[in-house]
């Protein structure tokens, strides 16, 4: 008893003195070590590192004391009431929607809002994101994987809007993605007591809860039997964490999963009930963003400052690998969704039908003069077939990879968006293009090659190891895709030169497809279909599972290998052309499946003639939505496939 009592004071110890470490550390970069107490007390100001120090770096400390106890106290809130161990305000999408009705309202009043319109918005967009993601849950008795599912979209579904956004507005394209990715700078202490009014409101507010809601941890039953308003408390709760989450976004951008690791501390060093919970969790938390934030100001003084929210995410897409194991046996993550199915067409029919629209669609972009008067069709095709190329044959890649993933996976909602695979192929790309410092097709599509073959490899790895359970398989992908975006976040927010470019790529740009990249995509798509025929028989059989594979004569090992191989190569092709974002290789095999027969080959064939129909008729409407201003394709098809995997979500059956 008294080893579990001095535990949590152990670890506690233990973080106070790294941290402590590192922050002086890093102070040490700016003052020399014998001025560091009196620039903290009374600087010199004639000298700017003690000036720094006393007005930026000093503030910053109890900036990232506050946000992360602020953090962790939102986290076991959200955990407990969700009875999700992986529920937190960055899983949940609420940070991404406060960000994005941040970024809005200041572009809306052209910054002109003040701090006060700032938390405004973020409470509305935190709001606005805790009401869908819990409307999406409720009808699934709020499962991990339906909760993190919404969750992800929701903040992929934002980012792209804010990514778009900054490419209308280049004056902020910078300073968005610095603060989006979760900066601590300071420039006084005003941030400090504005922080600390605003959590003496609230935090008595959720005390008086605590005992309601160690009732309602229960089961509803035991909780209503004892008069509790269940859902009355549930409802108080979520809005107070995500109102604390809300105050956080407004002042320092988003600082993603120290809501998710605070309670699992808590937990790990001996915290079982809630109290005790609530108690630690933020103080743990209040200690490890200080503990990022040292070694974000330790890092500095050797390769340049990052946005401490960058670091917190890429340690939080490790955390929740290993937290997996930890999602209940019996949540509903086992069984996969199925494919909504509609009425069905023969194959050829459907084909036929999509050929002559895309027919019509490619003829119609290549010629229409809507918004351009006195251009020859002539010189208007020559501009633009490259960029429609493009967009066929990274829809159609997408679209085959798509239904070859679901089938290794036998996941419905398997795809190289959902999986991740996408992102990594977008992460191999960029490392492809600074360790060759060459912007050369070949050099990015052997990175990107690389890059998805190494996190599909990963994703089926992590599917064996839980017995090709969806729910885990799904969840390994959202942490892939954060661990990626943080790191893409940390290019963007670098200054590179390169970072423009690497921003526009992102977002899917055909407008930027060159003769030889819609070639390249075109011809690629087109030697693909070949191998379709060849990988029949596995697409009917390795949904069956592994012994009934081996009982019907196929080497699962084998044919996943060989399908690995394939779809990483048209993933990272296609992410070549469109960015790691576009959804378009979860909607067109559904698409297909509920058009055509069951029988895979049909479904794949179709499925491809829909992805490229998708993405063209993006591409279309990228350039004429907003002209003459250019929509990413890739961003466009995000804004349909996105809203689309949330309506499967809903659907799927209980």
């Amino acid at each position: 008893m008294r080893n579990s009592a001095l535990a949590p004071v152990a670890a506690l110890s233990i973080l106070i003195v790294f941290a402590l470490a590192l922050t002086v550390f890093g102070y040490a970069g700016h003052v020399a070590p014998g001025r560091l107490l009196s620039a903290l007390m009374a600087p010199d100001p004639e000298i700017f590192g003690e000036v720094y120090l006393h007005y930026g770096l000093f503030p910053r400390l109890f900036v990232a004391l506050i946000c992360g106890a602020a953090l962790g106290l939102a986290g076991v809130i959200f955990q407990q009431v969700l009875k999700n161990p992986l529920a937190e305000p960055a899983t949940l999408g609420l940070l991404s929607g406060a960000q994005l009705a941040i970024i809005i309202v200041s572009l809306a009043s052209a910054g002109a809002g003040g701090l006060w319109a700032r938390e405004l918005a973020a409470l509305v967009g935190a709001f606005a994101a805790l009401g869908l993601v819990v409307a999406l849950a409720s009808s699934r008795n709020f499962s991990p994987v339906t909760l993190l599912l919404a969750g992800m979209v929701i903040s992929f579904l934002a980012g792209a809007t804010i990514v778009v956004l900054s490419l209308f507005h280049h004056e902020y394209l910078r300073a968005v993605f610095i603060w989006a990715s979760g900066s601590l700078l300071q420039n006084d202490f005003s941030a400090v007591p504005a922080l600390a009014l605003r959590l003496i409101i609230l935090v008595p507010l959720v005390l008086l809860l605590v005992r309601p809601l160690t009732i309602a941890g229960l089961d509803d039953a035991s909780a209503k039997s004892l008069g509790l308003p269940v859902k009355t408390i549930r409802l108080a709760a979520l809005l107070l964490a995500s109102a604390i989450s809300a105050v956080v976004v407004a002042r320092v951008g988003v600082i993603a999963f120290v809501g998710l690791a605070a309670p699992h501390f808590a937990s790990r060093f001996g915290a079982q009930h809630f109290a005790r919970r609530l108690l630690l969790a933020p103080l743990f938390g209040a200690l490890l963003l200080a503990f990022a934030d040292g070694a974000v100001l330790t890092m500095a003084r050797f390769i340049g400052e990052v946005p401490t929210g960058t670091l917190t995410a890429i340690s939080g897409a490790v955390l929740l690998l290993i937290l997996l194991k930890r999602l209940p046996a019996a949540a509903p993550q086992a069984s996969a969704p199925q494919i909504v199915q509609s009425r069905r067409f023969p194959a050829s029919v459907v084909l036929i039908i999509n050929l002559l629209v895309l027919a019509g669609i490619i003829a119609f972009s290549l010629s229409e003069t809507i918004f351009i008067d006195g251009l020859p069709v002539s010189e208007l095709a020559a501009g633009r077939w490259p960029r429609i190329a493009a967009s066929f044959g990274a829809g159609a890649m997408l679209a085959l990879a798509g239904v070859v993933m679901q089938a290794m996976t036998g996941n419905p909602l398997a795809s190289p968006e959902s999986l991740g695979v996408s992102a990594g192929a977008g992460l191999g790309l960029i490392g492809a293009v600074f360790l060759a410092g060459s912007f050369s097709p070949p050099v990015m599509l052997v990175g990107g090659v690389a890059g998805a073959a190494v996190t599909f490899a990963f994703i089926l790895a992590v599917a064996r190891a839980c017995a090709w359970s969806p729910g885990p398989v799904l969840l390994a992908g959202v942490a892939v895709g954060t661990f990626a975006a943080a790191l893409i976040s940390l290019v963007l927010a670098s200054g590179d030169p390169r970072a423009a470019y690497i921003l526009a790529w992102s977002v899917g740009p055909t407008f930027r497809a060159t003769a030889i990249t819609g070639l390249i995509a075109l011809v690629l798509s087109l030697l693909s279909l070949p191998f379709v025929p060849l990988f029949a028989r596995w697409l009917e059989i390795l949904p069956l599972g592994n012994e009934s594979a081996r009982a019907l004569g196929v080497s699962p090992g084998r044919a996943r290998a060989v399908m690995l191989t394939f779809s990483a190569f048209l993933t990272a092709a296609a992410t070549l052309v469109v960015g790691p974002l576009s959804f378009v290789g979860l909607m067109a095999p559904h698409m297909a499946a509920m058009l055509v027969p069951g029988r895979p080959l049909a479904r794949a064939f179709c499925a491809v003639m829909l992805g490229a129909l998708l993405m063209v008729t993006a591409d279309w409407l990228g350039r004429s939505v907003d002209f003459p201003y250019e929509i990413p394709a890739g961003v466009l098809a995000a804004f349909v496939g996105g809203p689309y995997f949330l309506w499967l979500l809903y659907r799927r059956p209980a």
